[in-house]
């Protein structure tokens, strides 16, 4: 089973308040909900939605009864009942220009297993003034980090990197680490098509052109953890 934590850093004081909104709810995690007297699991937590507030979260009570919401955790009434397990795999997204900022994965690059380096070898999309201001969650920067040749070799190989450090005789984490100059294109499409390949949904992976290199990985049942350490934060004029 994989377990899908789309984490997305932002600037300042807005990236602060989601972070005490969700507290410390992670996604595969059980919690009690102190108002309604329930315990729930949490599905999915979204920084970025599209509905019209900043973040949502998406649960399913103990009845089996699913709900979306942005209700904010109550240090009060509220309580962990148990967290997901450790990930297998943790992917993460960087922009090194940003490497002096503070942030949960400010020191990614020393904790590396695996770092694959995007700036040098691969077309810039911020080059681009109509793909400037946009970011990996939108779909023309998909279909052009995706296009650039190259980019899906790299990611299948990476794929079999990761699939030799598993195969290891000792069991340890492995930590992916995408890099682009900004954060909010190459290094995030990489890390978004990587977390499908080794999260096995070869369904997700054939939208990257990755079919091949998801199924290696489909009945793994790995909990993979992506984020992106700085696609939120706002354009570097350069």
């Amino acid at each position: 089973m994989s377990s899908h934590i789309d984490t997305t850093a932002t600037d300042g004081e807005d990236a602060e308040w989601i972070a005490r909104q969700i507290g410390p709810q992670q996604v595969g995690g059980r919690y009690y909900n102190g108002y309604w007297g329930q315990e729930y699991e949490v599905l999915r937590i979204d920084d970025q939605p599209d509905s019209w507030g900043p973040w949502e979260i998406s649960i399913r009570w103990a009845d089996g009864r699913e709900d979306t919401h942005c209700t904010a955790w109550d240090d009060e009434c509220d309580r962990v009942i148990t967290q997901p397990p450790a990930p297998d795999v943790t992917i993460v997204s960087t922009g090194r220009l940003h490497d002096a900022k503070e942030s949960e994965y400010a020191d990614i690059l020393a904790r590396a297993t695996i770092a694959v380096d995007l700036r040098f070898h691969f077309r810039d999309p911020h080059i681009s003034a109509d793909l400037r201001e946009l970011t990996a969650h939108d779909q023309v920067v998909r279909d052009t980090v995706m296009g650039t040749p190259g980019v899906r070799e790299l990611l299948a190989a990476t794929a079999l990197q990761i699939l030799a450090y598993l195969a290891g005789p000792s069991k340890a984490p492995v930590t992916v680490v995408t890099q682009c100059a900004g954060g909010r294109h190459r290094a995030a499409v990489t890390a978004m098509a990587l977390h499908a390949v080794v999260a096995g949904d070869v369904e997700e992976a054939a939208v990257y052109g990755l079919t091949d290199a998801a199924k290696a990985f489909a009945e793994r049942g790995l909990i993979v953890q992506l984020a992106h350490r700085d696609m939120g934060r706002d354009v570097v004029h350069r």
